[in-house]
């Protein structure tokens, strides 16, 4: 069973989840910059695992979908610039931007 969501902060999360030989549930989770297809097609930035044994699959996707939040929570935005490194070049010859 899978699910994606999203845009969150710009993100995309596709979860999954599989029973166990137990009948409990493991749970994953991808982080993406654009909306994935499925979670098999999914090309992301992260992987994360939420853990093996939940008892419904609903509830092991509700756990990949926090998990997958709580670190999106962590991430620079998509917006936010490349931390100066796309500044112009300024030499000593040239003018700076006041």
């Amino acid at each position: 069973m899978e699910e994606i969501v999203g845009p969150i902060k710009g993100f995309y999360i596709a979860t999954y989840t599989s029973p166990g030989a137990d009948l409990r549930h493991a749970s994953y989770a991808k982080i993406c910059r654009r909306e994935p297809s499925s979670y098999w097609d999914a090309k992301c930035l992260l992987k994360l695992f939420a853990g093996e044994n939940h008892v419904t699959a609903a509830a092991a996707l509700a756990m990949a979908s926090q998990v997958a939040r709580e670190q999106i929570d962590d991430l620079p935005s998509l917006d936010c610039s490349t931390f100066g490194l796309d500044l112009p070049y300024f030499d000593s010859r040239s003018e700076r931007a006041a």
